[in-house]
């Protein structure tokens, strides 16, 4: 069974912005992509091997602006492509405390 988190992790930090995980309680470093695995099923044959998995990742960018913003998500849909991920879903989320943030999720099937 394949597990993206390491694989993502890096992925995602070398568009030199802070990465995490986990929403840290204040942000200090802005933008930031905040992504977690939200699912990662596997189909199996009748012998129980794996034969695919379908794996979603959840992306949070927030920024100071929303043209920052929307760079930043930009940059994250090519990268995703490029290591053949799929945006399935992208939205604007109302602003909390002047910060900007999409919410945005991508799909891939090994």
């Amino acid at each position: 069974m394949y597990l993206p988190k390491t694989d993502l992790f890096n992925s995602l930090k070398t568009l030199n912005y802070f990465v995490s995980q986990t929403q840290p309680p204040v942000f200090n470093d802005l933008p930031a992509i905040i992504f977690s695995v939200g699912n990662n099923a596997v189909s199996t044959d009748l012998d129980g091997e794996i034969t695919s998995q379908d794996i979603e990742i959840k992306i949070d960018i927030w920024a100071e602006d929303s043209v920052t913003a929307s760079t930043v998500l930009s940059q994250v849909e090519e990268l995703m492509r490029s290591n053949l991920y799929i945006m399935s879903f992208s939205n604007d989320v109302p602003n909390v405390s002047n910060l900007y943030h999409i919410v945005s999720r991508f799909a891939k099937q090994i």
